[in-house]
């Protein structure tokens, strides 16, 4: 599975929880959304070095300009929690139909809930190659 075609059927499965997902349509999805997460972030950074630079301005427009940079993070920070918001069931989905993928119960999940030690085990169950259900290998 592609680059694009990972993140398209990303979407296309948004509450799709049964099923199987590659470890390439995994770790596309988590680039992808890496890339748009440190886009946010980016434009988070630039603005709010704007805003410092021109509250340390004391002329009348700095007062304007301090008052359009800071609305302009807020907004920035709104479409990133709203961005997070609408990824969040897509990659708990994703992250169940990986699990099944390396024969793992989706369950499974709930060890991230660990903290720091979770994290780890979850890292280790998206990097385990796929294996074959019991069901794909006999013929009915």
């Amino acid at each position: 599975m592609g680059f694009l075609e990972a993140y398209k059927s990303f979407w296309k499965n948004y509450v799709n929880f049964s099923g199987r997902s590659s470890r390439s349509a995994y770790w596309y999805v988590v680039l992808w959304n890496a890339i748009i997460i440190s886009i946010f972030y980016v434009l988070i950074l630039v603005f709010t070095v704007f805003t410092a630079a021109t509250s340390s301005v004391s002329d009348a427009t700095g007062d304007f300009a301090f008052i359009m940079t800071s609305g302009s993070t807020l907004l920035i920070l709104l479409l990133l929690f709203l961005y997070e918001l609408a990824t969040f069931i897509p990659l708990l989905a994703l992250t169940i139909r990986r699990l099944h993928d390396s024969n793992k119960s989706g369950w499974f999940v709930l060890l991230s809930l660990i903290p720091f030690v979770g994290s780890i085990i979850m890292i280790i169950f998206m990097c385990l190659p796929s294996e074959p259900s019991f069901s794909d290998d006999f013929d009915f």
